[in-house]
């Protein structure tokens, strides 16, 4: 009997994550500065939450990580950077693409 995964299934999903995710961790040259989740897209299955730096913040500043945190400081997603901040804003993405299989 073949099982196929629904969409609403994967819609659920992309949703607890989005709800899971309370805010961001960024690592500006070894300090751990907490930022808010600017913007979230939710769209083919995947969940995309933004973090942003305005033009003012951590100008001439190393940009070595960010994670994604849940309300109790769990960290849920993590990548390393290596950038160093002009004076424009700037974006980071993380991108967690869902998909299930049965088996």
């Amino acid at each position: 009997m073949t099982q196929i995964i629904q969409p609403i299934l994967l819609d659920d999903v992309c949703q607890y994550i989005d709800n899971l995710v309370d805010h961001g961790l960024v690592n500006v040259e070894g300090t751990q500065v907490q930022y808010p989740i600017f913007n979230t897209v939710i769209e083919n299955q995947s969940v995309r939450k933004y973090i942003y730096l305005d033009e003012h913040e951590q100008v001439g500043k190393n940009i070595l990580g960010a994670s994604l945190l849940d309300t109790s400081g769990n960290i849920l997603a993590t990548q390393t950077l290596n950038v160093t901040k002009n004076d424009v804003g700037f974006f980071i993405c993380f991108e967690i693409p869902v998909r299930l299989e049965v088996s």
